[in-house]
């Protein structure tokens, strides 16, 4: 981790693994940008997914037949078939 951080591999927009920088405190941090955001009138369209424990246990094939069968977006399961 330590020469992922020293590089700066990873994106200033990661949580979570990295030291004082929890998934409550990404949660805050987009908060206060779409607080901002409303101020000034503008629209915020938002999908936010916790995936790990559970997404270990998902039988992954069966999970993305569902999610083909319910027409969700190809770059979603694409995603989701490679994690």
């Amino acid at each position: 981790m330590n020469y992922l951080l020293d590089n700066k591999l990873l994106s200033t927009k990661q949580y979570r693994f990295i030291k004082n920088r929890s998934t409550a405190l990404q949660l805050l941090h987009f908060m206060d940008k779409w607080t901002e955001y409303l101020e000034y009138e503008g629209q915020i369209d938002v999908m936010h997914s916790y995936f790990e424990k559970a997404f270990y246990k998902v039988p992954h094939k069966r999970l993305i037949s569902k999610l083909t069968s319910y027409s969700f977006n190809s770059i979603l399961i694409n995603w989701i078939r490679i994690v």
